[in-house]
């Protein structure tokens, strides 16, 4: 049965590279500074999903490696009937996944892997039937029906993923130009007026600022508090400038990384289509 042989051959071979593709290496545990500037940015950066609505990952690998382990010695039949278990198994977990319009990294490489297996086992299950059965047998047909739904599910999924990586991707570089250095003579100056946190970019808490500035004065310790702030400002602005940039190249590299996910899902949308 060519057209179906070829069918799980061509996922099976997509599945098979992305699984090793390093562009699924997870860099979105990327550590991006919070910097006042990128806070202040017009629209707020998404997060990875830890979705409420689904299982833990490794709950769903192993009920789905329980439902796709069983042995090829069964009747036609009953192979039919236990791929057909597995099958429910993928397809709910596929659509939770994207439940909230977003296929993160470790879902992807999960998915991916769990695609490979069902695309494999098909193979192995038409090996059998292959032995016993004519090509025009009603189990050929329950194979192919499962095989290529499966792979619409798939392709589906893919396409709300590329998506949504190409959004994100789009929100990473705008936080990545939002990002810009802060003045030298501003981050001094607010450190002059016990602002330092809010310099690098933390609450700014004015009233907290006006009682110390007030006690600086009621307790004659100003001088010396000028110059131990000033002091402080001038020291760690070349670091604060280093982590700014840093966080700017972090931001970078998850746009970078979100396109080229899009255009893999793309890439395989098109091949299975």
């Amino acid at each position: 049965m060519g057209f179906l042989q070829s069918a799980i051959n061509q996922v099976g071979r997509d599945m098979g590279r992305v699984v090793s593709n390093t562009v699924f290496k997870d860099r979105h545990s990327i550590p991006i500074r919070r910097a006042r500037s990128y806070a202040s940015a017009d629209s707020p950066p998404r997060q990875d999903s830890a979705h409420q609505n689904t299982r833990p990952l490794q709950e769903v690998q192993d009920e789905f490696d329980k439902a796709i382990s069983f042995k090829t010695g069964y009747r036609p039949s009953t192979l039919i009937s236990k791929l057909g278990g597995a099958f429910v198994v993928i397809k709910n977990e596929a659509r939770a996944f994207v439940a909230d319009g977003y296929l993160d990294v470790s879902e992807s490489q999960q998915l991916f892997r769990m695609m490979k297996q069902f695309i494999d086992k098909c193979g192995d299950v038409e090996d059998v039937i292959g032995f016993t059965e004519a090509e025009d047998a009603k189990e050929y047909k329950q194979l192919e029906k499962i095989t290529l739904t499966t792979k619409d599910i798939f392709v589906d999924v893919l396409k709300i993923s590329a998506k949504a990586c190409r959004e994100r991707a789009q929100d990473y570089e705008h936080q990545a130009n939002a990002l810009k250095p802060m003045g030298f003579g501003r981050y001094v100056g607010l450190h002059l007026i016990w602002m330092p946190r809010y310099a690098k970019g933390g609450e700014k808490k004015v009233n907290s600022a006006i009682i110390a500035n007030i006690l600086d004065v009621i307790t004659l310790t100003f001088p010396l508090t000028r110059s131990v702030l000033l002091l402080i400002g001038v020291v760690t602005y070349p670091g604060e400038i280093r982590k700014t940039k840093q966080a700017k190249e972090s931001f970078s590299l998850l746009a970078e990384q979100e396109q080229m996910r899009a255009e893999t899902y793309e890439e395989i949308i098109r091949s299975n289509s």
